[in-house]
Parts: C-alpha cells; sequence; structure tokens
C-alpha cells in the first residue's frame, strides 16, 4: 500500500532556523515548533507579512519602509560621540508603513551600511524609540546608548504612556521600581510599617517598540526621585548584523532621600533591545543589556545614597546603602540571572525598589552567543 510523508515537523521539533509550518510557532526558549503564542513565550509578536513590498524593512516586531529610497552612496559611519534626539535630529527619516500608510512614532535612521567604530558613541534621548536600518550590513564596535542615567538624559522611547503606574508610596516608604519584562521590586516601609509599596504590572505582551518604565519616587519629606527607565533601539539589516561593543538600554539608579523620614526612589526598568537579520554574530567581547537601576536609600540622620545605574550585563546595578544612618537601604536592579530587590525596611524610612530588566527581541528567534542580559525572548 502506497503511503504518504509529510516533511513538516510536528510540535517539539527543533527549528534551528526560526522557521515553523503554518500553525506552529518557533519557541526562543527552547528553539522548538510550538501550538501557540503561549508555547512560544507571552511576547511573541504578530507574524509579520510574507512578502514585504519592496523598499520595506524589518521581518519582526518592526517594519518599516522609508519614504527616500537607500542608495549606495548612504553610509553612516561613527568614529567619535554623538547624540541623536529622536524628537528632532535630521537623521530621522520621514517612513510608511508596509501598507502605506505614514507614521512617526519612531526615528528612523536609514542607510547603506551602519557602522560604530570602535572609538565611536552614540547616545540617543528623546520620547521615541529609535530604530537603525542598514540595507545592507550593521556592525556596533563602540557604543549605542539608548540607556537613561541618574542625572542625565533619559534614553530614546523611555517611560512610554503605556506604563501603568504603581500605587503611590505613602508615609515614609520607599518608591517601588518600575516594570517591563519583570516586575520591579518593592518600595521598602518606614517608621509606619505596614506593607511594602508593590510595582507596577510587566508586561505580558510586547507588541511593539517600546522602552521601560520608570521607577516612583519615595514618600515623605524631600524623598529620592525614581530612576526613568531604559529607552528602545531597534537594529534591522537584510543581511547581518556584527555586534563587539556595547548596546545599552538599561534603567537608571533612583536617588536617595535628603530629609530625615523621606523614602528612596525606586530604580528605572530597563527598556528595549531588538535585532532583526538573517545574520547576527555577538562577539565573547561584546555586551548587549537591558537591565534595571538600583533603588535609592531612604533617608535617616543623614541623607540617602543613590542607587547606581547599570554598568554591564553583570552583576546587577546596587542600590543604595550606606549613608542614611537609619534609612532602608536601596533593592539591586534586575539582570538576566538575578530578580531586582525589594527597598529595605527601617523604622525611619524605607529603601526604593530595584527596577526590572527589560526585553531583548531577536529575529528570527535563535541562541546568541555572548554577554547578553536579559536572554533574549
Amino acid at each position: 500500500m502506497a503511503a504518504c510523508y509529510s516533511p513538516n515537523p510536528q510540535a517539539g521539533s527543533p527549528c534551528p532556523d526560526g522557521i515553523c509550518p503554518s500553525g506552529l510557532v518557533c519557541a526562543a526558549a527552547t528553539m522548538t515548533c510550538e501550538t501557540s503564542d503561549h508555547d512560544a513565550g507571552a511576547d511573541a509578536p504578530p507574524p509579520p507579512p510574507d512578502t514585504l513590498p519592496a523598499g520595506c524593512y524589518g521581518n519582526g516586531l518592526v517594519t518599516v519602509c522609508p519614504v527616500n529610497p537607500i542608495t549606495g552612496q548612504q553610509q553612516l559611519t561613527i568614529t567619535n560621540t554623538q547624540t541623536f534626539n529622536t524628537d528632532s535630529s535630521t537623521a530621522c527619516t520621514p517612513y510608511l508603513l508596509p501598507d502605506g500608510t505614514s507614521d512617526s512614532d519612531f526615528c528612523v535612521v536609514a542607510a547603506k551600511s551602519i557602522t560604530i567604530g570602535t572609538t565611536g558613541r552614540l547616545n540617543a534621548t528623546g520620547a521615541k524609540p529609535l530604530v537603525l536600518v542598514g540595507s545592507n550590513t550593521i556592525s556596533v564596535a563602540g557604543t549605542l546608548d539608548v540607556a537613561s542615567h541618574r542625572g542625565g538624559p533619559f534614553g530614546a522611547g523611555a517611560d512610554p504612556a503605556d506604563c501603568t503606574a504603581a500605587a503611590a508610596p505613602t508615609g515614609s516608604k520607599g518608591g517601588p521600581g518600575g516594570s517591563f519584562g519583570e516586575e520591579g521590586g518593592d518600595g521598602g516601609t518606614g517608621a509606619e510599617g505596614g506593607l511594602p509599596v508593590p510595582s507596577g504590572p510587566f508586561a505580558v505582551q510586547v507588541t511593539t517598540l517600546r522602552g521601560g518604565c520608570r521607577g516612583l519616587a519615595g514618600a515623605g519629606l524631600l524623598p529620592g526621585a525614581g530612576g526613568r527607565g531604559g529607552g528602545a533601539i531597534y537594529l534591522i539589516s537584510t543581511d547581518m548584523i556584527t555586534i563587539a561593543g556595547t548596546i545599552n538600554a538599561s534603567g537608571a539608579g533612583a536617588s536617595g532621600a535628603n530629609s530625615s523620614g523621606g523614602g528612596g526612589g525606586g530604580g528605572g526598568a530597563g527598556g528595549m533591545i531588538g535585532l532583526d537579520a538573517p545574520t547576527i554574530i555577538v562577539s565573547t567581547s561584546a555586551r548587549v543589556f537591558a537591565n534595571g537601576g538600583g533603588g535609592g536609600e531612604g533617608a535617616g540622620g543623614n541623607p540617602g545614597n543613590a542607587g547606581n545605574d547599570p554598568a554591564s550585563p553583570a552583576p546587577p546595578a546596587a542600590g543604595g546603602a550606606g549613608g542614611a544612618g537609619g534609612g532602608g537601604d536601596g533593592g539591586d536592579g534586575g539582570t538576566g540571572g538575578d530578580d531586582p530587590r525589594n527597598g529595605g525596611n527601617d523604622t525611619a524610612s524605607g529603601g526604593g525598589g530595584g527596577g526590572g530588566v527589560g526585553v531583548i527581541k531577536v529575529f528570527p528567534p535563535r541562541a546568541l552567543t555572548g554577554s547578553i542580559s536579559p536572554p533574549p525572548s
């Protein structure tokens, strides 16, 4: 009797190329074909169109179609320090969506090739996330920074409107850390005791490019300010993305309180990094991270110390500690290997919670080597 054979893999079969038959999706965590977006991870985006219109780029979470065609003369090479404001930079090019409608949610910078050299640094700030499109290649040997920094500028696309704020702390409690890829740490309690201050919810589904959420300020007299959330950066190449340097989309550390009875601020949540290319090479020297900022220390007899900004994929950004003489310590920020810590409790004031990690997306889904935090989802 003749038999029929189907070459399509079944649920649970490996998908090393990130491709599964209709009705199945490739789970980033296990690199196997599964039956639903839930099995592939709660953050699975809508599938991209099967065929992109000419002049459009991106097969994952973001697809853009620059109005001005990319030519061979358009080369972007950065060998010094440059800052793009995504709301006003002339480097941002107008673009359409694949259906032909106009859009302006992102700052899109497009060129034949984009290179950040070993001595180069690109900082991006502003309300809009940054999208880099290389119709040939993108290389990051230097630093690409969309992180927020305590006392400095906030990252591009940080603190978006769709962040769900936590309930504000009261009395002398610390502020909770910001949430995005996971919940931030709770704010610690102060003189009034009671329950810690819970953080806002994390993003169960990520369906658009966006930054992380800020931590809340502490309560009481002259409390610490919350850290800003990390920004958002998305790289698209039709050929190859190579990373030997640093991509940082982390949240900022929070401020410590300045007066006895003031709670420390909560650390900012990490933002978002997206990588979309047929070939993605992350070297062992590379650092790709969207970690949470450290929470601020509550004030006691002295002002509390600020939480730290994340400086690398690991260890966690430390919360503020050791300066207050009675205030609760700030919680450490989250990393891919460590959950954010809750702010410390103290009879004078509470410490701020650490910020949660952000989100890293890779299209097509695959495992990557190198130092990456949190792991791609």
